[in-house]
């Protein structure tokens, strides 16, 4: 009776084993993503430095009366403006009294300066070798 008893024992808990769902385990649940406090987008570009023929196409867009640089600059207008900050640099002086040049003196329209801030540019670097 023991030995039946046993077994019987033995086979309800090897039952109970079994009755059990076998799921694979879940992988655990990807951590979120770490909270961006903020963001802030710089754009920066290189030389400005019109050469005389820039300086003519300027005047002809502008029909010949003063200067107009901000044809020119449209296709970057897209991406400067959006810009947090959007700076470039400024290879040359400005004059304004019309003698404009480019290699090797280098004297622009301040209308580039113009044209540069309506593209969307926050200010221009200066420091330079001309």
């Amino acid at each position: 009776r023991q030995v039946a008893l046993a077994l019987t024992a033995l086979l309800t808990a090897g039952a109970a084993c079994q009755a059990r769902d076998h799921e694979p385990p879940k992988p655990p649940a990807p951590a979120p993503p770490a909270a961006v406090e903020g963001s802030f987008t710089l754009a920066a570009s290189g030389d400005v430095l019109p050469h005389d023929s820039i300086i003519e196409r300027a005047r002809f867009d502008a029909g010949g009366t003063g200067y107009d640089f901000r044809p020119m600059l449209a296709g970057a207008r897209p991406v400067v403006s959006r810009a947090d900050l959007a700076l470039c640099h400024m290879e040359t002086i400005y004059g304004a009294n019309g003698d404009y040049s480019g290699y090797p003196l280098f004297k622009s329209p301040p209308e580039v300066a113009k044209a540069l801030a309506a593209t969307g540019y926050d200010g221009c670097s200066t420091a330079s070798n001309h």
